[in-house]
């Protein structure tokens, strides 16, 4: 397992390249929130944080994404790359499009624009110490298992948590992560759950609840209301 230098290059992989079929109104990546596209919250957190950013966009979208964060932003961005035909495909995209030179690597999903400041520097120091770490909260809900219409068990919550990004890893584990899982076919909704499957440890990491992420266009009044409360 790698473990990244404490002084060592920093870089973040902002994966932007769903098609946001459940949204319904384009893409939720660049809808409006509050004065600047859901993007660019990210960009500038992550921006501000780390020594290189790299945007997935969906392919033949690149032109769209760079146009919404023209201005401000755009200098907090080192290149915009095309995703792939899954979230999976697309992390792997960005990953391998970062400078071979990068030590750990932040991988968020712009659908969240929410996360902290602090967040940010918990995951950094993370995966600096242990190679991976996934942001986690605590599930408030009970829990049931459905099946064919009905509730079929009732499940016990206990040590079961909700994963968030953005996860950190040493980028040499995630990288071999990636390529392990594209050669033997593994799909994952995460990618912690592809350094799992190579037998290496995992660190869970306090999330925030306020990192909510963007699904349904009624998501981006909560997140308004998030961002104004925190300033």
């Amino acid at each position: 397992m790698g473990e990244a230098s404490p002084n060592g290059r920093s870089a973040a992989v902002i994966v932007a390249a769903g098609t946001s079929e459940r949204f319904g109104a384009g893409l939720k990546q660049v809808a409006l929130l509050i004065d600047r596209p859901v993007l660019a919250w990210s960009v500038e957190r992550l921006g501000a944080a780390v020594d290189e950013v790299v945007v997935v966009a969906p392919p033949g979208r690149e032109d769209a994404l760079a146009a919404a964060l023209a201005g401000p932003w755009s200098g907090q961005v080192d290149r915009i790359v095309p995703g792939g035909e899954t979230r999976q495909a697309s992390v792997r995209a960005g990953l391998e499009a970062l400078d071979d030179d990068v030590d750990v690597v932040l991988v968020h999903d712009a659908a969240r624009p929410c996360l902290g400041a602090d967040l940010v520097g918990r995951m950094l120091d993370a995966a600096r110490r242990g190679g991976a770490a996934v942001p986690v909260v605590a599930v408030r809900d009970t829990l049931v298992r459905e099946h064919e219409g009905r509730v079929d068990a009732v499940l016990d919550r206990q040590g079961v948590c909700a994963v968030q990004t953005p996860q950190a890893f040493a980028l040499d584990v995630i990288r071999r992560a990636h390529r392990r899982a594209a050669a033997r076919g593994l799909e994952a909704s995460d990618d912690g759950t592809l350094v799992l499957a190579m037998g290496t440890p995992v660190v869970a990491v306090r999330g925030e609840p306020d990192n909510i992420k963007i699904t349904w266009p009624s998501d981006l009044v909560l997140a308004e209301a998030i961002l104004r409360g925190n300033g």
